[in-house]
């Protein structure tokens, strides 16, 4: 190869082996969507970015070394942290919850712990507590932000195992954790030759779709502007991406420029406080890979 791209170090996606399962549930995780995601990145890039972090399906299920992984949510990229470079200290926490009565008693007191993200391994404790017991895995917060999620009504507490938690310790050895706006980590950390992922909250598309708190601000209208101008200019250096999005209006006018591919798939729909509201939903891969189709 030559050209600008000539002096990149390439990553190949780790053996199969080295997979792992999220330790998060999310809602709008893309487990279920992870080996079509997976089908459109390039077998060869420089580095894997990806600012919406969430959950994280997709990158447990491919396992990119030398990943810059990323959110503007600073509780969440705390507990990365914390499972990265303490997952023993934060089993034994997780341990002493579990001996606590389960009871939404127990997790509405939880809740109400005002833990500092300077007691890093007690606040990544609390949050996948609450992650875990929380209405089907949504992460809300109020305008002050404050987590405010209710209690999921299971008859079990179910918590990631010691297994599963130093599994994904090891995955995450040789990640770089930022906390931040997708735009300032990706001015800061994209190059050409990479490849980025961004699963940005998705505008609603019905009553009750609405869960764009994900922190104490919105994320509204011009940020998916600000989005795809970041996008397109990612794309004019030499980057890879691939979009995820609701099948929405405004995200056909923000995209639907010629030259990069819209998908169309159907993707599961269980967030919704009506039964008859949940099921398959149309999302958006919209990307420049050459590959897709």
């Amino acid at each position: 190869m030559n050209g600008p791209l000539a002096s990149i170090n390439y990553l190949e996606i780790r053996d199969k082996s080295n997979q792992t399962r999220p330790f998060l549930k999310w809602a709008g995780g893309k487990s279920r969507l992870s080996s079509k995601i997976g089908s459109l990145i390039p077998a060869r890039f420089g580095k894997y970015i990806e600012p919406f972090l969430g959950g994280g399906a997709l990158f447990f299920a491919t396992c990119y070394q030398n990943a810059v992984l990323a959110d503007s949510n600073r509780e969440l990229m705390n507990c990365y942290e914390v499972v990265r470079d303490r997952p023993l200290d934060l089993i034994k926490s997780l341990d002493n919850l579990s001996k606590l009565e389960f009871s939404s008693e127990t997790f509405y007191k939880i809740r109400s712990w005002n833990v500092s993200t300077d007691a890093k391994v007690d606040s990544a404790a609390r949050m996948i507590y609450l992650n875990r017991t929380a209405y089907n895995g949504l992460y809300r917060v109020n305008r002050k932000g404050g987590f405010n999620t209710p209690f999921g009504s299971y008859k079990a507490l179910s918590l990631p195992s010691s297994e599963l938690l130093l599994e994904a310790s090891r995955v995450l050895r040789d990640t770089s954790l930022e906390i931040g706006d997708f735009e300032k980590v990706l001015d800061e950390f994209a190059s050409p030759g990479d490849f980025v992922y961004l699963d940005p909250p998705y505008p609603p598309v019905g009553k009750y779709s609405d869960f764009n708190r994900y922190t104490k601000d919105f994320f509204d209208e011009r940020d998916h502007q600000r989005l795809s101008h970041c996008i397109k200019k990612l794309d004019e250096i030499g980057c890879s991406f691939v979009l995820s999005n609701a099948d929405h209006p405004l995200i056909r006018e923000l995209y639907d420029n010629g030259k990069f591919k819209i998908l169309k798939i159907l993707s599961p729909r269980y967030i919704n406080c009506k039964g008859n509201g949940r099921g398959k939903i149309g999302e958006l891969l919209v990307t420049n890979c050459n590959h897709a189709s």
